[in-house]
């Protein structure tokens, strides 16, 4: 490589890729890394995977600086695979083909059927085949990035074998042929799209065939602009129109037959657009995603470039290609979760309740009454739940094909006739985190605290902010409850003090600088204790001493203010605010 590549290629780890945290699947089958050709690659094997029986396979290739176990923690692809008893192939770049660890899907030696990394990655497909039983026509192929534009190539150059493909954040069909062009495609875009859907469609040669793609993008990608999320579908509308009967003949095209508008709950608002071929199939879907950056939009923070608050790429994608399959399957016509509801629904009561779950389809329903996010590995439902104290009840239900809802929950206040319970959600517009100094920041979307490192200790303190002002004037307040749910952990945060303010700290509602300091009617009400995982909650009955400080007219805030060991490293315990419906901050107030 010679001296201006080399400096090219470390110019692109460093403006385009942020460092990695490594985590392994929590799935319950194997994760086992293999070889083909020199090359290594992991595949993950569901637990109820039987030698015989026919499986789908999803190939899925990550994005530069990666690897297997990281992509496949940021996707959670294995524990969906796990639930719906498929297998992945996750193929990796070594640092010696690409010293970021990028696809070279700009290199012409990289784009073409039969030679580079379309030949290795078919080879490795080939070699799972061989391994295990796997549907021939039940195969696909996604990535991310480099690994997105990768999909593309193989679904040009492999058409026969890989059934459909999802593109998240990838660029069209060569949209470069040089490093120096790739700069500049994931700029500006690449060629005219209709030129290079002909040349995707010379590529697939005899296997032509239409191949149905999923695309995902951000709005705000820096990395790769949203422009190739676009080429993308204009690419494969041109491609697949002339694949469908050999001529360009507008069969598909890149205007939209239906636009669908959706929103994720506590998330990011996205449009979904659906394309049809001309006997009304859909064939190609889009999803941009408004603020979203250059991430796998749904994915877990436990891996990199993610975006948790982007609608669910990983189980958007094998819907997708369920609904898929190649020509000769049968796959299962069902592909619709099941529904799950509680009766009587979450409230106030008086005295104890049971709550029956019901379903409207043959399923198994998991749950939870602590607060923690349900599993497989959860409590099945068998018998009404008998609930004599406050509880958040959590619940979702999979059906015998494996389609699995999302998670819903209740939440019941069983409050003494003497006593009414009041449950307040912190206001998100208000939340957030201050530092100890002006260039420490501030912000009312992030909400952390702990320490910058470098032996620093307490540089930011978050503030929550709730409007308690329907609690009657004339009520005596017996109890006060502050709840909030950990989002991540970096290093150590050993406990939280909690101050609370009649008002708000500093000299209005909104977050200042000042609020790190300001006074407080009261310190040191109560002590959290730091939840021991990621959308786990830790909960506090505050001192009797707050009970004077609730605003029963207006505002109440409360500041958490963390101990940290004092080392070089950045401890910081970061949480949900009020922006997240299902973990946002509550302040419970019982009175009388």
């Amino acid at each position: 490589m010679n001296k201006y590549k080399r400096l090219m290629m470390v110019g692109l780890v460093v403006t385009l890729f942020m460092s990695l945290l490594p985590m392994s699947s929590v799935a319950a089958g194997s994760f086992l890394t293999k070889t083909y050709n020199g090359r290594s690659y992991k595949v993950y094997v569901p637990e109820r995977y039987q030698a015989g029986t026919k499986v789908p396979l999803v190939v899925m290739l990550h994005g530069c600086t990666q690897d297997a176990t990281q992509f496949s923690s940021g996707t959670q692809m294995n524990n969906l695979a796990e639930i719906e008893n498929f297998l992945v192939l996750y193929p990796e770049q070594p640092s010696s083909a690409n010293s970021n660890k990028c696809w070279n899907w700009f290199e012409s030696a990289h784009q073409s059927r039969g030679s580079g990394e379309p030949a290795l990655i078919a080879g490795m497909v080939n070699q799972v085949k061989s391994d295990y039983t796997i549907d021939d026509n039940r195969v696909y192929v996604g990535g991310l990035s480099a690994g997105a534009a990768m999909s593309v190539i193989m679904g040009a150059t492999y058409p026969d074998i890989f059934a459909a493909i999802s593109v998240g954040a990838g660029l069209e069909y060569k949209a470069a042929t040089s490093l120096t062009g790739a700069f500049t495609a994931m700029n500006s875009g690449g060629p005219n799209p209709s030129q290079q859907g002909d040349a995707a469609y010379n590529a697939m040669g005899a296997y032509k065939r239409v191949v149905p793609v999923i695309v995902f993008h951000g709005t705000s990608d820096t990395t790769v602009y949203p422009v190739n999320g676009h080429q993308v579908i204009s690419q494969w509308a041109q491609t697949n129109d002339r694949a469908s009967d050999g001529v360009d003949n507008n069969n598909m095209d890149d205007t939209a037959d239906q636009t669908v508008m959706g929103t994720v709950s506590g998330g990011r608002s996205y449009t979904q657009y659906i394309y049809k071929d001309h006997n009304g199939t859909a064939i190609m879907e889009k999803y941009i995603v408004d603020g979203m950056g250059h991430a796998w939009s749904g994915g877990s923070t436990a891996g990199s470039y993610t975006d948790p608050k982007g609608p669910n790429a990983t189980q958007l994608s094998w819907n997708f290609f369920k609904s898929h399959p190649k020509a000769g399957s049968n796959p299962t016509d069902d592909i619709t979760p099941p529904v799950t509801s509680a009766s009587p629904a979450g409230g106030t009561y008086t005295n104890p309740v049971n709550v029956t779950l019901s379903v409207n389809e043959e399923a198994t329903i998991y749950y939870t009454v602590d607060g923690r996010t349900p599993t497989t590995s959860s409590a099945i439902y068998s018998e009404p739940i008998s609930i004599a104290k406050n509880t958040r009840l959590t619940f979702f239900s999979v059906d015998s094909k494996g389609n699995q809802e999302s998670i819903k929950s209740e939440t019941y206040t069983i409050s003494a006739p003497s006593e009414t319970g009041t449950s307040f959600t912190s206001i998100a517009s208000e939340d957030g985190f201050v530092g100890a100094l002006p260039a420490d920041g501030l912000s009312s979307t992030v909400h952390k605290m702990g320490d910058k490192g470098m032996y620093n200790t307490d540089t930011y303190r978050t503030i929550l902010s709730f409007d308690t002002s329907n609690i009657p004037d004339s009520a005596t307040i017996k109890s006060v409850k502050l709840k909030v749910y950990r989002k991540s952990l970096s290093g150590s945060v050993n406990a939280i003090r909690v101050d609370v303010k009649n008002g708000w700290f500093g000299t209005s509602s909104t977050l200042q600088q000042g609020d790190y300091s300001a006074a407080a009617s009261a310190l040191d009400v109560g002590a959290l204790a730091v939840p021991s995982a990621n959308n786990e909650y830790t909960e506090v009955e505050l001192r009797s001493t707050a009970y004077s400080h609730v605003n029963k007219a207006g505002k109440t805030q409360i500041r958490l203010v963390s101990t940290t060991p004092v080392d070089f490293a950045m401890d910081t315990l970061e949480i949900y605010a009020g922006e997240d419906s299902a973990y946002a901050p509550a302040l419970s107030v019982t009175y009388e």
